[in-house]
């Protein structure tokens, strides 16, 4: 048969798919972000409804509405395993359907290999001429799809096609196919605050020509990436594929050619879905997508001369403790790949780690600094104070490496917003931490 015929005869609707390739007890691999919503709504729609029972979903914060803040959703027979968080995750976290599976991404194929699904249900991109679906830019696919025992395809034509090292699956290799053609584009990032534009010229004023960049998810990050622009011959090894990463390779300030690992790629594991990274994505060979174990293995990273990794974090305590993913016992995102990036940009030959913070959250209390004594209890401790580099806050930078707790609580009070200094100093001094 002709890969056409292959296709329209696995072809079929949500439901249908469901009955044929899902039953109780399976474990349902979903990658993350953009998912394939159709068929795992009509899965926790039948979990609800006592059709399936003990069913176990596997992934990464997802951007679609799949039904997980419903109360509805029967705890004892669904559960969502998430390694990051979002507002879904958060939502379905308080009626007990989602739990957090604590991971570095550079462990991200042995954890696909500990859970062994049984069934991975993700987006694809329709067949091209020779038979082959593509997954897009998704990092995370590509190891639940080569444990999965059988592969449910959402075909979604708006997925970029991409290149990658495990991103092309054949008709041959899907049980079943489900058309949902849905343009679920992103917003293109925003601009940057005035708070985040002084953070970032910290940053970009020590970051040399020919530099290896990995950047972070948030608006300081993006006021870096964009504030390359006048920087030479960058090169990009990142977790994340960013808009101000296409638009310095659009405009030639990234073209890979003084990397060290891999040159004349732009290397990452996944890219957000806004029309501008789309449109440069799409069958560009300059853009390579790898699985996360590759692109966050810290040997990779450091194999880049002068790598630099800019991460931020949601508070820091005055010995460097950096807590990146939780508000206290509260869950909020995920460690992701700092400590990857962090672990490999330090082992870099000129390398450098920044963790960019605005100096003081505001809560419903008032403003709140993000550098202080102590973290909240339960607070998950995401980087080790041993392995913070650079701190940067719009007071200033500074580099935490190799120093003593006192230089560190010292350099830190510096950087705070002045309206904590004093307390922040008395504090320290009271519990030993300067003298």
């Amino acid at each position: 048969m002709s890969y056409e015929e292959i296709y329209k005869s696995k072809l079929m609707t949500a439901d249908e798919a469901v009955a044929a390739h899902i039953k109780s007890g399976d474990k349902i691999w979903l990658g993350g972000l953009s998912v394939a919503d159709k068929v795992l709504s009509c899965v926790i729609e039948k979990a609800k409804q006592g059709a399936l029972e003990n069913i176990d979903f596997y992934g990464n914060m997802t951007m679609d509405d799949i039904g997980l803040a419903d109360k509805d959703i029967p705890a004892d027979k669904f559960r969502y395993h998430a390694f990051f968080y979002g507002g879904y995750e958060r939502e379905g976290c308080k009626n007990g359907v989602v739990t957090n599976v604590p991971l570095h991404l550079s462990r991200f194929e042995d954890y696909v290999s500990y859970i062994d699904p049984d069934v991975a249900v993700v987006p694809m991109t329709p067949p091209n001429e020779q038979g082959f679906c593509n997954i897009g830019p998704a990092g995370y696919s590509p190891s639940g799809l080569n444990h999965a025992k059988k592969i449910i395809a959402q075909i979604n034509k708006n997925i970029p096609r991409v290149y990658g090292s495990s991103h092309d699956y054949h008709v041959n290799d899907i049980a079943a196919f489900v058309e949902c053609h849905k343009d679920d584009l992103m917003p293109s990032s925003q601009p940057p605050t005035a708070t985040e534009e002084k953070i970032a010229s910290y940053i970009l004023e020590r970051i040399p020509d020919g530099a290896c960049i990995q950047l972070g998810i948030g608006g300081t990050a993006n006021a870096v990436g964009f504030g390359l622009k006048d920087k030479k011959h960058l090169g990009i090894h990142s977790e994340m594929y960013t808009d101000s990463m296409a638009y310095l390779q659009s405009i030639g300030v990234v073209d890979n050619s003084r990397k060290t690992f891999m040159p004349g790629l732009s290397v990452a594991g996944f890219a957000f879905n806004t029309a501008q990274t789309n449109s440069f994505i799409e069958n560009n060979p300059k853009v390579y997508f790898t699985p996360y174990h590759y692109v966050n293995d810290i040997r990779n990273i450091a194999a880049n001369d002068n790598m630099i990794s800019i991460n931020t974090s949601l508070s820091i305590d005055l010995t460097g403790q950096l807590c990146s993913e939780s508000i206290g016992f509260r869950q909020f995102s995920g460690s992701g790949g700092q400590v990857d990036y962090i672990r490999g940009a330090t082992l870099s030959k000129g390398g450098k780690s920044f963790i960019a913070v605005s100096s003081v959250a505001n809560t419903k209390n008032g403003p709140v600094s993000k550098i202080c004594l102590d973290l909240l209890p339960g607070s998950v401790v995401t980087t080790l104070r041993a392995e913070t580099m650079y701190v940067v806050t719009e007071y200033g930078c500074v580099n935490l490496q190799f120093c003593d707790i006192p230089t560190r609580a010292k350099r830190l009070i510096s950087i705070a917003h002045p309206d904590f200094r004093d307390e922040l100093t008395f504090e320290a001094k009271k519990h030993g931490l300067l003298y």
